[in-house]
């Protein structure tokens, strides 16, 4: 049997929630809870093969899991748009979005749609999906408990520590010339917290917030330790006394079902372990600079035939 779960559960059934890479690390940890908890949980990813080894583990915990695949590369903008088409065919309700797939510290390399990996992984790739669901989300939100459909971005304190300081660097997005992976890395968390500030005010019913999960044992750092040697060293330290992604997954799930959140007072928030809410960076802060890269990101996916 796995831990207990990290925050308490509220009863999930009837309610149908998608978390992206569910099939390991915080992703993992957060959709065997929503499943337990009785919800219809669809795991988006790319590999069928690791959604089925995740089942297999999540149902040998919970034999009644209703446990669901949704193939989806979030490198990829036609796939994404595959991938939200399909769901909205076969369900007419989503209570749930956990962005929380992402890639960390992997060298530079640009995606079919022209995007630098991490910028397109972490958060453009996310904002199509979402945007495809947001219409479900809304009229979700119109017959259930107020404060109760939400989005979760799980974003990371590195967007405070990383980011390059004046924010959103528009003239260079994928940050080619003179940035480190770090900072790119950093660069794509900030977009998830302007991200959710952004969906807050646009879509004020819905529950969205941004999240620094923690410091947790996953196999993200698999980027640090290619793109630094010495993190292999440090990492150790960096680790110490770290949760695996079962319980490291306590602030994913506070944000995605805690009844402390109130639609009034958390929309737009970003929260630190575990349910606190905290003060992003100044960046992260900035109303004018969510606006402006929402508009940048609605027009950068019309260019490419995404509307």
């Amino acid at each position: 049997m796995g831990p207990n779960p990290p925050t308490p559960m509220p009863d999930l059934s009837g309610k149908v929630a998608i978390v992206t890479g569910g099939h390991t690390g915080l992703g993992f940890g957060t959709g065997i809870e929503l499943a337990k908890a009785g919800a219809r949980v669809y795991i988006a990813s790319r590999s069928e093969s690791k959604f089925k080894e995740a089942k297999r583990d999540i149902v040998a915990e919970y034999p009644d899991a209703d446990v669901r695949f949704l193939q989806v590369d979030l490198a990829d903008l036609s796939s994404l748009n595959r991938a939200g088409r399909k769901f909205l065919q076969e369900e007419s309700n989503l209570h749930l979005l956990v962005n929380n797939a992402g890639v960390m510290c992997v060298p530079y390399e640009e995606t079919v749609d022209g995007f630098e990996m991490q910028i397109a992984v972490n958060y453009i790739g996310h904002f199509l999906f979402t945007k495809i669901l947001l219409p479900t989300l809304y009229k979700t939100a119109a017959t259930s408990s107020k404060g109760s459909v939400r989005i979760v971005n799980v974003s990371s304190d590195g967007h405070a520590k990383l980011a390059p300081k004046e924010g959103i660097v528009f003239s260079d997005i994928n940050m080619e010339e003179d940035y480190s992976v770090w900072a790119r890395y950093g660069h794509s968390k900030l977009a998830n917290v302007l991200h959710s500030r952004e969906l807050a005010k646009r879509y004020p019913d819905i529950l969205s917030v941004s999240l620094h999960p923690g410091t947790v044992k996953t196999n993200l750092s698999a980027g640090p330790i290619s793109s630094t040697p010495l993190y292999r060293l440090i990492k150790p330290l960096v680790e110490l006394g770290a949760p695996g992604p079962r319980k490291g997954a306590a602030n994913i799930l506070f944000a995605a079902v805690s009844p402390a959140l109130k639609l009034g007072s958390a929309n737009g928030t970003y929260l630190v372990p575990v349910g606190k809410i905290s003060a992003p960076s100044k960046a992260g802060s900035d109303e004018k600079m969510a606006e402006d890269l929402w508009r940048w990101t609605e027009m950068e996916l019309a260019s490419r035939g995404f509307e």
